[in-house]
């Protein structure tokens, strides 16, 4: 066997007795090829040790099939089930276009200046285009993308440009149709928790409801910057203190600390205290009671923003392109 990474495509045409335009065409997964010719030549460079250069082959071609997901850090400490559905839901569309993907953790604040940044690959040349999670106001990854003509989408609303595509859940109707809900319920005192005041999402949500709120008289909290489970068990603890008949919280997954307060407090949900969410995810159908909660459509999602930055990359849609989805509610025994 030779040394790994010294043979050649020449080799295993050599090897196999097929041209290397044949083998070539195998190795970049082409149709164009008879199964038994695929499977000879895929033997063959297992048993050689042959792999491909893919910095070679990217130079060459002059793109990367290569797309960087970008996620905020969150203090290095919590992706959301949300996001990582999101993810898998991205890496499947782009790998059915033959798209490698890498997630990275960055910030709007100020990118990561050590090896384990994203962002030196797309400085490097060595991705064709990104996806950006929890954009802020005057996010510099966007001005980086900008600047250099980096064809990238947002998840979220961008409220600085006017040039940027994204893909976005209508926010300030995801907080207005929460708080309209929950005071059609009948409740008086709603507070409703979110997470970093920094990121845009969670200010539309926080205004949409603070409008319904005021539309009909209903007494009112916003928290945020709780950013798990546990920060908003204690906050919860807190508050049970006072007559709070409703949470409205941003992510299901934060809504099990609520839950565990409540009980906790030989309080009975939604009797004495209702919940909402906002997510939709898997397991939400599965607490008791099951979570009341506003659906984000992930998938239809996922879907849309892979759609517009293969087109962008592949510069079959050179329009700015800009899709607010509609928020769904999924009403169970929560509220």
């Amino acid at each position: 066997m030779k040394t790994f990474g010294k043979v050649t495509i020449a080799d295993i045409a050599k090897k196999t007795g097929f041209s290397i335009k044949t083998v070539s065409r195998v190795i970049n997964n082409s149709p164009n090829v008879k199964e038994e010719t695929r499977r000879k030549i895929l033997k063959a460079i297992e048993e050689s040790g042959y792999s491909v250069n893919l910095l070679a082959k990217a130079l060459k071609k002059g793109k990367t099939q290569t797309v960087i997901v970008f996620m905020d850090k969150h203090g290095g400490e919590y992706w959301s089930s949300w996001h990582n559905m999101m993810i898998r839901e991205i890496i499947s569309g782009f790998r059915r276009e033959n798209y490698k993907i890498i997630v990275s953790p960055s910030s709007g604040k100020g990118v990561l200046d050590d090896e384990t940044d994203g962002f030196l690959f797309l400085k490097s040349g060595l991705a064709d285009g990104a996806v950006i999670f929890d954009i802020m106001r005057e996010d510099i990854r966007i001005k980086y993308l900008r600047e250099n003509k980096i064809p990238f989408v947002i998840v979220g609303k961008d409220l600085d440009h006017d040039d940027t595509n994204y893909v976005d859940l209508d926010n300030y109707m995801v907080g207005y149709m929460g708080g309209e809900y929950l005071i059609k319920k009948g409740k008086k005192r709603i507070v409703f928790i979110l997470g970093s005041k920094d990121f845009n999402v969670n200010r539309e949500r926080a205004k949409g409801f603070e409008d319904a709120c005021k539309k009909y008289g209903i007494e009112y909290e916003v928290i945020f910057e709780l950013k798990d489970p546990e920060e908003v068990y204690r906050k919860v603890q807190e508050k049970l203190k006072e007559p709070i008949d409703a949470f409205f919280i941003s992510g299901d997954e934060r809504a099990m600390g609520a839950y565990k307060a409540i009980y906790e407090a030989g309080l009975k949900i939604p009797e004495d205290v209702a919940i909402l969410g906002i997510d939709n995810l898997p397991f939400s159908e599965y607490l008791h009671p099951p979570l009341t909660t506003i659906d984000q459509r992930v998938k239809e999602f996922a879907g849309i923003t892979v759609k517009i930055l293969l087109d962008a990359m592949r510069h079959w849609d050179p329009k700015v392109r800009r899709v607010v989805i509609p928020p769904r509610l999924i009403e169970r025994g929560s509220v």
